[in-house]
């Protein structure tokens, strides 16, 4: 004997015969039930830990020595990604504010990395370096939130 779930789509409760209603085979709910409590876990340990990394990132800078080529590595990652995503999230909700957002992003990106190798004559490579590529990260993930948004929406 198959049990059912029936979910009403309107209110107020109970629904009148009118309401339109859906019926879902009861081990399928407790199926998708049990994957979001999983991914509202992982959630919630990623939402706490990436703060935290973030925060103890400049701190861990001084005993993780990264290769010279990091920054050219992380901009040819980024590049194509934000391409990627900016133009499915293009086609569905049609607003180009992700993708300006995401372009600007990128640029201080580059200029972070122009920094980093000297390339832009400035006294205080190092601080330009973080601050360029600090506020370039942000914005390129300001820019992957609203996108994500936005094509949810529609």
């Amino acid at each position: 004997m198959i049990h059912y779930i029936i979910i009403w789509a309107a209110l107020p409760f109970p629904p009148s015969r009118e309401s339109p209603t859906m019926c879902l085979p009861a081990s399928r709910p407790r199926l998708a039930d049990m994957i979001g409590v999983a991914l509202s876990a992982t959630c919630l340990v990623h939402c706490l830990a990436l703060p935290l990394l973030i925060l103890l990132a400049p701190a861990l800078s001084v005993w993780l020595a990264l290769p010279e080529g990091v920054h050219a590595a992380i901009l040819l990652l980024a590049l194509p990604t934000a391409l990627v995503a900016m133009r499915d999230g293009w086609r569905r909700h049609r607003r180009s504010a992700p993708g300006l957002l995401a372009g600007a992003g990128l640029g201080l990106l580059a200029l972070g990395l122009a920094a980093h190798q000297g390339w832009l004559g400035l006294s205080d490579r190092e601080a330009a370096d973080r601050l360029l590529t600090s506020l370039g990260a942000l914005t390129l993930a300001g820019a992957h939130l609203a996108n994500w948004r936005l094509r949810h929406r529609s």
